[in-house]
C-alpha cells in the first residue's frame, strides 16, 4: 500500500525514514512530488523526454542526499532548489533570455513565505485554469487525462482510440498554448518564479 505524506508531520516522518535509507519512504515521496516536477520541466523544455529525465535526475539527487534529509524542515523548498538547478542544466547552452531568467530566478529567496505563496499560487492557478479551458476539446481532454488523471500517453491513446504520436503532439501543442497564454499575463521575468511556485504547490 502506497504511503502519501498528507500532513507536514507525516512528511517529516517520511523524511526521517528516507534519511535512514527506507526505499518505501523514497517511493512515497517520489509519487507525492514527481508530477509537479514533471509539469514545470515540461512547461519550459517543451520536451516530455527531457522533462522525465529531469524528474529522474532530481530524485537521483534526493537519494544521494538522503542522509541529510532528517534536518530538512521545508522539503518543498529543498526539492524546489534541486529541480531548479536540474532545469537550468538543460538550459546551459540556451539564449540570453533564458540566461537572464536563470539569473533572476537564482536571486529569489530559497524559502517561501506561506501567505505570499498561497496568494501567488491562487493567481497562477486561475490563469492556468483559464488557459486549459481555452484549449480545443480533444486537446483539453488529452491534457486533463495526462495531468489530472495521471494517465500515460499509451493509456490515453488507448482510451481515446488514437495513436500515441497524436497524444504526444497534442500535449506539446497544449503546453505551448498554455505557456503563451501565461506569458501574456505574466509578462515580466518575475513570472517565471511565480509559475514555478504554483506548479510546486
Amino acid at each position: 500500500m502506497e504511503i502519501k505524506p498528507s500532513t507536514k508531520e507525516q512528511e517529516q516522518l517520511l523524511l526521517q525514514q528516507l534519511a535512514a535509507g527506507s526505499e518505501r519512504a523514497f517511493t512515497a515521496m517520489y509519487h507525492a512530488h514527481k508530477q509537479h516536477i514533471f509539469d514545470v520541466a515540461l512547461l519550459y523544455t517543451k520536451n516530455a523526454d527531457q522533462a522525465e529525465e529531469i524528474v529522474q535526475e532530481v530524485f537521483h539527487k534526493i537519494w544521494e542526499k538522503r542522509e541529510t534529509l532528517a534536518d530538512v524542515l521545508e522539503f518543498k523548498n529543498f526539492l524546489f532548489i534541486i529541480a531548479r538547478n536540474c532545469i537550468f542544466n538543460q538550459f546551459k547552452k540556451s539564449s540570453q533570455e533564458l540566461a537572464a531568467q536563470k539569473d533572476l530566478f537564482l536571486t529569489q529567496t530559497e524559502t517561501v513565505d506561506d501567505t505570499d505563496y498561497r496568494l501567488r499560487n491562487e493567481q497562477c492557478e486561475e490563469l492556468l485554469h483559464t488557459a486549459v479551458a481555452s484549449l480545443p476539446p480533444q486537446r483539453k481532454r488529452i491534457y486533463q487525462l495526462a495531468k489530472e488523471g495521471g494517465l500515460s500517453y499509451e493509456e490515453i491513446a488507448s482510451q481515446l482510440s488514437i495513436s500515441r504520436f497524436t497524444v504526444k503532439n497534442q500535449m506539446a501543442e497544449a503546453l505551448r498554448f498554455i505557456r503563451v497564454q501565461l506569458h501574456k499575463h505574466l509578462h515580466t521575468l518575475l513570472a517565471f518564479s511565480i509559475l514555478i511556485c504554483q506548479l510546486f504547490r
